[in-house]
């Protein structure tokens, strides 16, 4: 009898560790594809582009994805899916900016923006991470600044000292930064819009 009752609790462990794995796969699977979800939307809404007279840096909808990406995914998958996008313009896909790729766009001068996207992106589902449910859009509206301005600082430093021409650091903040600051500020005002719908997306998903 004794032996029966420790069968059948061997038994209920190993249903127990099989269902465990089931919704963990699932969860998973559910997870990459978000991930892969938002890559596509970044590959055709990121190369829209306005560029301004002035400076070689255009106007995207980049960074806005980006917010909502680590809003939706956090960090860890927000990198992943902002890596694949990175990794499909790497290889010819036009998904850069102007609709341009290859590796003279990723390492070339506006390649520091492009690169700068990762720790935007992570900064963003950092700080999330971190946040309480009544404290949560004042901790997802400081990680925008915050990955704004760490997108700006690689953009901006990748610019002067590798493809500047001799143009100093205030040069080359007037020319990538400071116009584009209103444009900025009206991206996160929008994806601050939208912190609730897409919250409730990412809890009914479970991501």
């Amino acid at each position: 009898m004794e032996k029966s009752r420790e069968e059948l609790q061997i038994t209920k462990s190993e249903n127990g560790q099989t269902n465990k794995s089931k919704r963990n796969s699932g969860d998973t699977i559910v997870e990459l594809t978000m991930a892969a979800l938002y890559t596509a939307v970044l590959c055709i809404l990121a190369p829209h582009t306005l560029y301004l007279p002035f400076s070689p840096v255009g106007i995207t909808l980049g960074s806005f994805l980006l917010y909502l990406t680590g809003l939706l995914l956090g960090p860890k998958l927000g990198c992943v899916s902002t890596c694949l996008y990175l990794c499909i313009g790497f290889v010819g896909l036009p998904v850069f900016s102007g609709y341009t790729a290859g590796v003279g766009v990723l390492f070339g001068p506006t390649g520091g923006f492009l690169l700068g996207y990762l720790p935007c992106v992570a900064i963003v589902g950092g700080f999330l991470g971190k946040a309480g449910r009544k404290k949560g859009i004042a901790f997802f509206v400081t990680g925008m600044i915050v990955g704004t301005f760490v997108l700006y600082a690689v953009g901006t430093l990748w610019f002067c000292f590798f493809y500047g021409d001799g143009a100093s650091l205030k040069e080359a903040t007037v020319a990538c930064v400071l116009s584009f600051l209103p444009f900025d500020a009206m991206k996160i005002a929008l994806a601050t819009a939208l912190y609730k719908p897409v919250l409730r997306l990412r809890l009914n998903h479970r991501v």
